[in-house]
């Protein structure tokens, strides 16, 4: 399960993630046996009994102490999923997924790190892991009612959220410090049903120390891809530093090992079955509280039409590493990311119609709905909060196509991203100067100038033109009714292959612009008023001109369903709750949480069986000699000469390799640990499987599954087979006798 995370060919997705992101609800379930992502301070309120029954020992303080230490200081953020310190010299692990951009960048076409790995056989070799940075959570904190203190009944939707935006913004500004790099971020938890705090101390140095090879840290390939049983390695070493004084510091030869405040201990005792598992991570999101109308909203509408989406980008990325072997190198991150996400969704959208879930949730609303009604003071509390949502989501559909469409135009080029840029830039300029977005002030012109050369020298104009094709191919297949107006006009009166030529030639001409294709020319774009800007005749800006209008009216819709949906979806959520008599746990976020499980296997389907484990031997069992199933010479000998070292399992007959629990992860908690009753890491979160897909949405007991890298095959495969025994010394390793 690869980590959420923003990726930039040419065609970045960020626009549709944001609208995404607005659109999803909320409705409480009632809670299975080991569902729920809780935030640390809820610790205490879980089953505490039941939990030391099933083997835990650890106090709720040892993983989450307000006033003092705890395993929480020891797991942390590390690019887009979830890392752990594992020594007092900042060493900490991850997943090969998510450190896999590193290597990436680091590669060239004679030097390919994301196929070879890379070991550092002394901390002077370790790699700059560009772009990564580590983030610690310090502290959280419930600040509902600090963010709601200035909600007045009877304002607007808009005005609600506008009045709460503005506190938050308060807020993050005041507990933040850049000079130390401590950033606050306050998060609505349920559509705004609480309010938290969170404050993070972010470390700007960071290094790879090893990572294997890819026939090792992604055997099996999107083949095997939430599937289970898998044979995967799945899992990186990094290291945190800071400058000599002890500060969060940008990469320097003078910085030193970060000192965290607490590292896990790792246990060789390995795990069974029924054996306790927690974890703890940084979940990216769930959905799992949404009324029915967005369910059907996604199963329908908009995750069809991320499928369809990823899919043509991959098709345009594999086509034009087949083209160019150099290219292919770099874009195997971004394929590995949209093969990952195309699978996710397509598999969500099956996983919600097997389990009719819009039919149940729609049981629930008409059972809520019959609650609110019978009582007088619920129905004037409760009564408007579905029909308001309702309608919402009927004004949401007839426009909801062309506004995804929109949403991704931009991000087609590069150059036409700067070009609207500028745009918005210039208008804001216009405004009354208490009504202008500092975000498009002049500190943001600086950054954007900042990245213009590096912007352009890793542009794939190639890319960007099949894609903006495509685009406008979609535009075609819109409805009637949602049709967008600046490419009807352009090629309205067109049909069939003419049609297609002229989007060709147009997606050329905007893509390969002459007039601004250098830094100096795009930079310019900055400094022009709007008018100046609708006086240029270029196919580019143009363009970026005309849509920009149809993106801002696009903007307004979204943003007046916002404030609609989070002014009645937690007061939805309050009521259903009330109803039940149940407190829900709140989704997943991107912050802290804990969740807890059992070593289980499951039954996919009738007739079907799974274990929870597999070994080494299954992974030669696997292999074809060809990717994705291609094990490495060195892997097969240790094998076959049954070179275990202290990682084999009892009798020595074998290594472990992965394992399944029922633990409730989501993507995000990849390159989280697994615990054991006793606070001793035994495995590393890499994976979901494919049965408990839709997990997201809805929680199913009997298939979610958690699939972890056991830690006995992480150091095996360091040692034995990577040769960088030498990161072991550094861990405090448990239980070693218990192994064989």
């Amino acid at each position: 399960m690869k980590p959420v995370k923003q990726f930039r060919v040419a065609a970045t997705l960020l626009s549709l993630v944001t609208f995404v992101t607005a659109i999803m609800s909320a409705f409480p379930p009632r809670v299975h046996a080991d569902e729920g992502m809780f935030l640390p301070d809820a610790i205490n309120s879980l089953p505490l009994e039941k939990l030391k029954k099933r083997g835990m020992k650890l106090k709720p303080k040892d993983l989450y102490d307000p006033n003092g230490v705890s395993i929480k200081d020891a797991v942390v953020i590390v690019g887009g999923g979830t890392g752990e310190f594992l020594s007092p010299d900042g060493l900490l692990l991850t997943n090969h997924h998510v450190a896999f951009d590193a290597l990436v960048a680091a590669s060239n076409a004679t030097r390919n790190l994301g196929e070879t790995g890379f070991a550092a056989m002394s901390r002077e070799q370790e790699l700059p892991a560009e772009g990564y940075t580590v983030s610690i959570t310090q502290d959280l904190k419930d600040v509902t009612s600090e963010v709601l203190a200035g909600v007045k009944d009877g304002m607007s939707p808009s005005d609600r959220t506008r009045a709460i935006q503005t506190k938050i913004r308060a807020m993050e500004a005041d507990g933040s410090n850049e000079a130390e790099s401590v950033r606050a971020r306050v998060q609505a938890l349920n559509d705004g049903m609480w309010y938290y705090k969170f404050t993070y101390v972010i470390l700007r140095d960071v290094r790879v120390v090893y990572a294997p090879p890819k026939n090792i840290g992604f055997y099996g390939g999107d083949d095997d891809n939430f599937e289970w049983p898998r044979h995967c390695g799945d899992f990186a070493f990094m290291r945190a530093y800071v400058g000599p004084d002890g500060k969060p510091a940008e990469f320097s030869t003078k910085n030193v090992p970060y000192k965290p405040k607490k590292f896990l201990p790792i246990s060789l005792g390995g795990v069974k079955e029924g054996d306790l598992a927690l974890v703890l991570g940084y979940p990216g999101t769930t959905r799992r509280y949404r009324e029915s109308y967005s369910v059907a909203y996604n199963q329908d509408v908009n995750l069809p039409f991320q499928v369809e989406l990823y899919s043509a980008q991959i098709e345009q990325l594999v086509n034009a590493g087949r083209r160019d072997p150099a290219l292919a190198v770099t874009l195997q991150s971004t394929l590995a990311d949209l093969n990952n996400t195309m699978k996710n969704f397509a598999g969500s959208v099956l996983a919600m119609r097997r389990e009719n879930i819009v039919d149940k949730k729609r049981a629930a609303e008409a059972e809520f709905t019959k609650w609110v009604n019978s009582d007088p003071t619920r129905k004037a509390k409760y009564g408007d909060a579905l029909p308001s949502l309702e309608k919402a989501y009927a004004d949401l559909s007839q426009t909801a196509l062309h506004d995804l469409l929109v949403g991704q135009i931009f991000g087609a080029s590069d150059l036409l991203g700067m070009a609207y840029f500028a745009q918005q830039v210039a208008e804001n300029k216009e405004k009354a100067e208490g009504e202008r977005n500092p975000g498009l002030g002049s500190a943001a012109v600086e950054r954007a100038r900042g990245q213009i050369t590096n912007t352009l020298s890793n542009r794939t104009p190639a890319l960007e033109r099949e894609f903006l094709s495509f685009i406008l191919r979609k535009a075609d297949e819109l409805p009637a009714n949602q049709k967008i107006s600046v490419i009807e006009k352009r090629f309205g009166k067109l049909q069939g292959e003419a049609r297609r030529r002229a989007e060709e030639d147009f997606a050329r001409d905007v893509v390969e612009s002459k007039r601004f294709s250098t830094a100096e020319s795009l930079s310019g774009l900055f400094d022009l008023s709007l008018a100046q800007l609708r006086e240029i005749r270029e196919p580019l800006v143009e363009f970026a001109n005309e849509l920009g209008a149809v993106e801002q009216q696009a903007q307004v819709r979204t943003q007046r369903f916002n404030s609609t949906v989070q002014r009645w979806r937690p007061l939805l959520t309050e009521g259903m709750s009330a109803m039940r008599g149940t407190k829900p746990y709140p989704d997943a976020n991107r912050t802290l949480r804990f969740s807890y499980g059992d070593v289980r296997g499951y039954v996919p389907r009738e007739a079907i069986s799974y274990t929870p484990f597999t070994t080494l031997g299954g992974v030669l069992e696997k292999d074809t000699g060809r990717e994705p199933f291609n094990a490495p010479d060195k892997l097969k000998q240790l094998y076959r000469g049954k070179d275990f070292g202290a990682y084999a399992l009892a009798g020595g007959r074998d290594v472990p390799v992965d394992f399944l629990s029922t633990a409730d992860i989501i993507g995000g908690n990849s390159g989280s640990p697994v615990l054991n009753g006793n606070g001793e890491q035994v495995g590393i979160v890499f994976d979901g499987n494919y049965e408990g897909l839709g997990n997201d949405f809805f929680y199913n007991p009997d298939r979610n599954r958690t699939i972890s890298v056991d830690i006995r095959y992480v150091l095996f495969v360091t040692e034995k087979f990577g040769g960088a025994g030498w990161i072991l010394k550094e861990l405090e390793i448990r239980n070693a006798g218990k192994s064989k």
